[in-house]
């Protein structure tokens, strides 16, 4: 496969699997290729983000999160500022027809393009009173060009350092507004299969379940003068 030179940039080539075809990891960073006062890295061939689906990569010890909005390839940190020690991160992040991340856990909202903070523990005002805003959501620098995706990285990038794709496969961002692209992700579901939810056939045998333990309970009680038929005998007694 040929290799592309990218000016003030040196590439190292390695494969891995994604989705079941080849895809060349650029395992790269610029040495002295900065343009504007800014770092431009080459992280993913765009090729590996098809448009609708999003992308966890690992740059410079960075947990970055790649994502599609509108035809427009985003580059955030994976990791909401409105969650503490603990974070599920943002792969599964619904977005809103105004250009925001939701975060999962607190609902809390942040804008795209800037990182800024849109609403803060919607649904919590104890939350939102408690806690105040600490930061605003880190949001890179991308471009592309036609092959690859760029992001600029502040402060430089190591010379051995490479982008690692950690999560390669499609998200299930949830409810998403109906002109964002990644609403053209579905989880397919096979209706035959039977498991624990809210269906019909699920709540039939939870009552049925419910009536026979109640009669089996109630036998108990009966034979043996205990439990609660024992307990509101006791209670009339006492009331009496």
């Amino acid at each position: 496969m040929g290799v592309t030179a990218i000016r003030g940039t040196t590439l190292k080539l390695a494969s891995w699997q994604i989705e079941g075809w080849q895809v060349d990891k650029l395992a790269s960073v610029a040495s002295g290729g900065v343009s504007g006062g800014e770092n431009w890295v080459p992280v993913v061939p765009l090729a590996a983000l098809p448009n609708g689906e999003r992308r966890v990569i690992i740059q410079d010890g960075d947990n970055i999160l790649l994502l599609w909005y509108k035809d427009e390839v985003f580059a955030i940190e994976n990791r909401s500022p409105a969650e503490g020690a603990y974070t599920e991160g943002l792969l599964n992040a619904k977005l809103t027809q105004d250009g925001c991340i939701v975060c999962p856990t607190t609902d809390s909202t942040f804008d795209l393009r800037n990182g800024a903070t849109k609403e803060w523990y919607p649904k919590n005002p104890v939350l939102r009173a408690l806690t105040p805003t600490l930061r605003t959501l880190y949001v890179y620098p991308v471009k592309t060009d036609g092959e690859n995706i760029y992001i600029s990285m502040q402060g430089g990038v190591k010379s051995d350092a490479a982008a690692e794709i950690v999560f390669s496969g499609k998200a299930q961002p949830g409810v998403t507004a109906s002109d964002v692209n990644l609403d053209k992700m579905r989880m397919l579901i096979d209706e035959d299969s039977e498991g624990f939810g809210f269906i019909g056939k699920n709540e039939i045998i939870n009552g049925k379940a419910a009536i026979i333990g109640f009669l089996l309970l109630l036998d108990f009680e009966l034979l043996t003068g205990k439990g609660l038929l024992d307990f509101l005998y006791a209670a009339t007694n006492a009331f009496n």
